[in-house]
């Protein structure tokens, strides 16, 4: 008798996907890069030079400045396209043909960042960190001994060049009786080193800055209190430069207002 046992149907192939390698991987958005930058601020030798552009604008706006890993700020923002590092993720797209890296749309890389158009985020994020250099520098004067001197006067002219007038809109969950046109109040003291802003024809509605972090929008008669019916934790020198979340206030707390 044939004690043989039928022969069993093959079994699929599994492929295992390549690893993504740890130097061509963004240490902000933990992906491949696709528009590598060097910060020119950074030491390449440390390995820590390098960025996916839109990841360290975004960390930036709300950071102008500052080194991802920690340690003084960086001197200016200076950056180049990452010709090496992009050439070595095309290498490697090229030994795994099969393979879209994760968080990517698909396996196109897409043009680079000019130098022109780096030149001009760079000049961005550096305007936005003397902004808030100039608000952090008033705030000490004002804690040591009041505004004075030349180097107080020019942080001064450097908060009274930016929005005269700001509006904060969209959707909100609730106090909407606070969103609308906020108009710089320049006669008024600073509040922690930066300009208060007063509602457009509501004058007991006011936009401010307090040493929690958090700029808020609430009662004039709350103006410099670490309290408000909108908030959102951002340092930023002036409020048309915040770029966190807001929050507002809904009877148990604070609940987030994301299309503010």
């Amino acid at each position: 008798a044939d004690l043989m046992p039928p022969m069993l149907g093959e079994m699929p192939a599994v492929h295992d996907e390549p690893e993504e390698p740890d130097e061509l991987t963004c240490p902000i958005c933990y992906t491949i890069f696709r528009d590598p930058v060097h910060l020119v601020g950074e030491h390449r030798g440390s390995g820590r030079g390098v960025y996916e552009r839109d990841a360290i604008i975004s960390f930036w706006r709300r950071r102008p400045l500052a080194s991802f890993f920690g340690g003084a700020p960086l001197s200016s923002a200076a950056m180049l396209p990452a010709v090496g590092t992009r050439r070595e993720v095309g290498d490697w797209l090229a030994r795994n043909p099969g393979c879209t890296p994760s968080g990517w749309p698909s396996r196109d890389v897409g043009a680079p960042s000019t130098q022109a158009e780096l030149d001009q985020l760079s000049r961005e994020i550096e305007r936005l960190a003397a902004v808030r250099s100039a608000a952090e520098a008033i705030e000490a004067a004002e804690a040591a001994r009041g505004i004075n001197g030349a180097a107080a006067e020019a942080a001064l002219a450097v908060l009274r060049a930016q929005a005269s007038a700001v509006r904060i809109r969209g959707p909100s969950p609730g106090r909407r009786e606070y969103t609308g046109r906020y108009v710089r109040c320049d006669r008024l003291p600073l509040v922690d080193g930066r300009f208060a802003f007063a509602k457009e024809g509501e004058p007991d509605k006011m936009l401010w800055y307090a040493r929690n972090g958090f700029w808020h929008a609430g009662r004039a008669v709350d103006l410099g209190r670490q309290t408000g019916y909108l908030i959102v934790s951002d340092s930023s020198g002036s409020p048309e430069h915040i770029m966190g979340e807001w929050q507002v206030e809904s009877g148990r707390g604070f609940i987030p207002a994301p299309q503010l």
